[in-house]
């Protein structure tokens, strides 16, 4: 199952450090404390109701004997808590503001009185984490919106948080992702949405990204996780979006950006195009309350919703990369001033040893080919108008470049009991793009389009068995589609052309590349469909029990993906010119073109699979209170990955030596699902995926903690092992 195990440990001494300890693997978080008396004597059996200010949702809970109470699984937002005990003044603590996966203790201290005398205490919490070793560093609503951020994507915030770094590019680390954690691999990253699994198993990156105006705040887990934590060994980044209260309260937005104050491009300049045009339009809106049906339904205080929408127009005249291709005299054969103004020797020499494309001897010496004997196929390229020309040799294209996006997020919480409680996630955005220059050389005779659409569905519901047991059940739906590199303008095909190929799905002309910087025809990498599909069960049940805290549960998740991979579909054929290079021609690429005479060609079939895995993961936990100083949290998870397979066996196997039997005739070391010493899928199972977990919280005073773990992580199969069904 893994490719990556890692043992990590970490011995943290914090002074004075904000409360942001993690609980649970979802988007809630606790409160808790230690109720006591004016001697500091603990307080039992004291009622203590833990109120959410914006939807009045209330969890009634008790002291125990050490005069600790919790309250668990909490929406993030602001709360009340009131404590109330025969014989003292009852106590309201204001204004606590709880965030994701926190653990915020508010302290209460009684005095004596009469229970209908109230002590109005505002904010007092504990500022120092003394439960829970997890690290992480969060982003509330205020910043996630007032800070600027270039195109709107929050996930950019959080290279802002500790131990995030900018991800090396993909061409250079192979791993996939935008940024690292705690030294991870970038491809290493769980994300959350509201509770729920936000990742592609095929790339592991984000499946549904919503806008700014729709979260509340957003989270890093960096280090030592608990044992609910797994999938990934580098990082969790939790998400969670607004929800609505009984105010019923909305936003509307517009960002725009324009040329206007652009200056012009160097190289723009040099060669008299115009200013590269950008023009974006970023809008949407806000909206949320309680759902109400006059005289049908009043939500108020159980049905809540929240829906934001973003819409995003661009438009970009967007300059290509400066590459070498013909000039006109050189496309009707004329290459007596491609040397700087002579004649080039390769070309006259070639003519002067093959008369047959030049019978002149004269025209041969400056040479000049025979326009009558350009090849057919080469003829029939220019006729079409694939080849493009500048009057220099170099050519500089501009194209239009478009990138819109729609996307929208709906919440909607549903608290018909006390002790039930019910959350939907639904999620949908759509991006159509166009490239005018898909790959370097293209000119602007090939743009492409990719569209991309993702859609996520989140179900939760929290049961409180009792004031000590809690049951938490959630399931998460994604589906991330993918139609890339398709040509944008019809292009004749090879048949077209007269050239005797006949790819499994013709989309273009067959590609011209030359060692001299063109590329004439379309992305290689397409066009390509790309389906995946993931659904996730999970549930977990907590039981506190005097001084243990006991948490375990499982998840089961079942992941497709199917595409049909078109890789140089439609072939291509590399001029290289220089016969130090090899190339057999003039030592022109341009000219060897004309002459018919390419020095490779490549061709792939189209590549399709339908890809199925399932993960199976257990864990259980306890946290344990030693001492009101010393808390340990000791855990185990075990997680089991299926290896990745085709339901229709389309996967390879490298074994040194062996000959398949499924497939005798192919060659020796390659074997295929059904021979003895392949497996079914990807890779062999891997069922000793058993992650031991150890951490302990040690706070002498209130001002200072002392917190330390030791784990091994495990992470899924992502990408790596792609191309065996390719």
């Amino acid at each position: 199952m893994s490719t990556c195990q890692r043992g990590a440990f970490s011995f943290l001494l914090l002074l004075g450090a904000s409360a942001t300890g993690v609980w649970a693997q979802d988007a809630t978080g606790r409160i808790t404390g230690q109720v006591t008396d004016a001697s500091g004597a603990a307080v039992s059996g004291a009622k203590v109701m833990v109120e959410n200010r914006g939807t009045t949702l209330r969890t009634m809970v008790e002291s125990d004997a050490t005069g600790l109470y919790q309250a668990l699984l909490l929406p993030i937002g602001s709360y009340r808590v009131t404590v109330e005990a025969a014989g003292f003044r009852k106590v309201v603590v204001d204004d606590l503001k709880l965030l994701i996966n926190q653990t915020l203790r508010a302290d209460v201290k009684l005095e004596v009185g009469a229970v209908s005398e109230t002590v109005q205490v505002e904010g007092q919490t504990t500022g120092v984490e003394t439960v829970n070793v997890t690290l992480g560093a969060s982003v509330t609503d205020r910043p996630i919106i007032n800070m600027p951020l270039n195109g709107r994507n929050v996930l950019d915030l959080a290279r802002l948080q500790p131990g995030v770094t900018n991800a090396r590019p993909t061409s250079q680390s192979g791993a996939a992702g935008i940024f690292n954690v705690a030294g991870g691999r970038s491809d290493s990253v769980t994300f959350l949405l509201d509770g729920g699994v936000n990742n592609n198993l095929l790339s592991n990156g984000v499946v549904l990204n919503p806008n700014p105006d729709s979260i509340a705040e957003f989270r890093i887990l960096t280090s030592n996780y608990t044992a609910e934590f797994g999938r990934n060994g580098a990082g969790v980044v939790s998400v969670v979006t607004k929800s609505g209260t009984n105010s019923l309260h909305g936003s509307g937005f517009e960002f725009l950006r324009n040329e206007a104050l652009n200056a012009n491009r160097f190289l723009n300049n040099a060669n008299g195009l115009p200013k590269e045009i950008l023009k974006r339009h970023q809008y949407g809106f806000t909206i949320g309350g309680p759902v109400v049906t006059p005289k049908v339904y009043n939500g108020k205080d159980k049905l809540f919703f929240f829906n934001s929408f973003q819409n995003q127009t661009l438009r970009n005249l967007a300059s290509a990369l400066q590459f070498q291709t013909f000039t006109p005299a050189e496309l009707r054969g004329d290459f007596s001033q491609s040397r700087g103004g002579n004649p080039d020797p390769g070309v006259a020499d070639f003519l002067r040893r093959y008369p047959y494309f030049q019978p002149n001897p004269d025209l041969a010496n400056r040479a000049i080919i025979d326009p009558a004997r350009i090849n057919t196929v080469s003829q029939n390229y220019i006729r079409a108008g694939l080849i493009e020309t500048a009057p220099t040799g170099q050519l500089f294209a501009q194209g239009s470049l478009l990138n819109d996006r729609k996307e929208n997020t709906t919440k909607i919480d549903f608290t018909p009991r006390q002790n039930d409680r019910f959350s939907a996630t639904l999620g949908i955005n759509t991006n159509p793009t166009r490239n005018p220059f898909p790959t370097v050389g293209n000119g602007s005779n090939f743009p492409t389009t990719t569209n991309f659409k993702q859609l996520f569905g989140g179900l939760s519901y929290v049961k409180v068995l009792s004031p000590n047991v809690l049951n938490d059940f959630r399931f998460t739906a994604q589906r991330a589609e993918q139609l890339q590199q398709v040509p944008a303008v019809d292009r004749p095909k090879a048949a077209d052309l007269g050239v005797g190929v006949t790819p499994d799905r013709a989309s273009g002309p067959p590609i011209l590349n030359f060692a001299s910087g063109a590329y004439y025809g379309s992305n290689a990498n397409g066009p390509t469909s790309l389906i995946n599909n993931t659904y996730i069960y999970a549930d977990t049940l907590t039981w506190i029990r005097g001084k243990h805290n006991f948490k375990g549960g499982f998840t089961f998740s079942a992941y497709q993906n199917n595409t049909i991979y078109d890789f140089f579909v439609n072939g291509m054929f590399t001029f290289t010119g220089a016969t130090n290079a090899g190339g057999i021609g003039s030592g022109n690429d341009r000219a060897d073109f004309l002459f018919g005479l390419p020095d490779a060609y490549q061709q792939f079939p189209s590549a399709p699979s339908d890809i199925r895995s399932k993960m199976y993961s257990a864990f259980f936990q306890d946290e344990w209170r030693v001492s009101r100083k010393l808390t340990l949290t000791l855990g185990l998870r075990y997680d089991y990955s299926q290896p990745k397979f085709d339901t229709r066996g389309r996967s390879f196997s490298l074994k040194q030596g062996e000959r398949s039997t499924v497939f005798p005739g192919a060659p020796i070391g390659l074997l295929f699902p059904g021979d003895p010493q392949a497996p079914r899928g990807s890779n062999f199972a891997d069922r000793n995926d058993f992650a031991p977990r150890f951490g302990f919280a040690y706070a002498p005073t209130s001002k200072w903690s002392v917190r330390g773990g030791f784990g091994m992580f495990y992470d899924v199969l992502k990408g790596e092992d792609n191309l065996q069904f390719n």
